[in-house]
């Protein structure tokens, strides 16, 4: 339970990053409605800064160093790339308010209008150039925090290219993640405006199955310890959560450190969960996803994007459990 914080501190850090990276990209190509980057740019702002409160609570150095087996070098480093990633959405978002022109016209009500609407270069403005300049500063800083985080756990899984491999997986499930939520949001988008190209869904669609990919060439690269989780002995850290509990004067029995653990489910059968749920079933869930977009079935593709959001996210829950079993 300790590393439950920890947990969910990663998962918001990387649904953060991946889906402003995801949204700053479809407002670069040019091919999604005013309404849709406006709306989730302000969203993605209240998560970005809910993950900076929860950073500044729950994930701060001083509660970081009393692992002894993450890197003290980087556990003090984590909370200004992620400030300046909240930050930076701040003027993003304002310049997308201000640009009346931001993404494709609003106007365009059929097919064939709004495919001519994207062969067109995007109107070139001061506006537009402000705002595709602070949302790439931003997934700079994005992406500088998610590897400074990368950097503070990546000594958790031995070998030589473990480390590697670990900050990789940090980059892939950002992008999973993140690229899924806003797949599911923009389908809905389709469902009031069908005259919408399929092209950004289909690219965001794209992301998330390329990152899942990625997840599982680097799992595997990294060996089982990444999959099953560690079989090692108790931390130092729960020894001396143990001591001071032990120290109580309630009198309440403490259970020894060497006594068994009893749980539900094995952490062999909790990683093999993990593989269906967080790998499997998104690409196939994704992959159907992908080919119904390509039929122009936005609904359909919506309803089994959900089910890739739901899954995502529990494997990824499963997947940082497993991984932060090794403290």
């Amino acid at each position: 339970m300790l590393q439950l914080p920890l947990v969910l501190f990663i998962v918001m850090v990387e649904v953060s990053v991946g889906a402003v990276s995801v949204l700053v990209f479809l407002d670069w190509r040019n091919e999604v409605k005013r309404g849709f980057l406006i709306s989730y740019a302000f969203i993605y702002l209240v998560l970005a800064c809910l993950t900076y409160l929860f950073q500044q609570n729950f994930a701060t150095s001083a509660l970081l160093n009393t692992y002894p087996q993450l890197d003290k070098a980087w556990t003090g480093r984590e909370a200004l790339p992620l400030f300046f990633f909240f930050l930076l959405l701040l003027p993003y978002s304002f310049f997308l308010l201000l640009d009346k022109h931001a993404g494709v016209d609003e106007k365009q009500d059929d097919i064939e209008e709004e495919d001519k609407a994207t062969e067109q270069k995007p109107r070139s403005s001061t506006l537009r150039v402000l705002r595709l300049v602070s949302g790439g500063a931003t997934i700079v800083a994005g992406l500088t925090a998610l590897f400074v985080l990368a950097m503070i756990f990546h000594s958790l899984i031995p070998g030589a290219f473990g480390g590697v491999f670990t900050i990789a997986s940090f980059f892939a499930g950002a992008f999973a993640l993140g690229g899924v939520m806003t797949a599911m949001w923009l389908g809905h988008w389709y469902l009031v405006t069908p005259a919408l190209s399929e092209r950004p869904l289909l690219f965001s669609t794209t992301v998330v199955l390329v990152a899942v990919l990625a997840q599982v060439a680097f799992s595997l690269a990294a060996g089982p310890n990444m999959l099953f989780g560690s079989q090692a002995t108790p931390s130092s850290h729960s020894a001396i959560v143990a001591a001071s509990s032990s120290a109580s004067p309630h009198g309440s029995e403490i259970k020894p450190l060497d006594a068994p653990q009893i749980t539900p489910l094995s952490s062999n059968a909790i990683g093999w969960l993990h593989i269906l749920v967080g790998f499997v079933m998104p690409l196939v869930l994704g992959g159907l996803a992908w080919k119904l977009v390509r039929d122009r079935s936005f609904q359909s593709a919506t309803g089994m994007l959900y089910l890739v959001v739901v899954c995502a996210l529990a494997g990824e829950a499963m997947a940082r459990g497993l991984f932060l079993g090794h403290l």
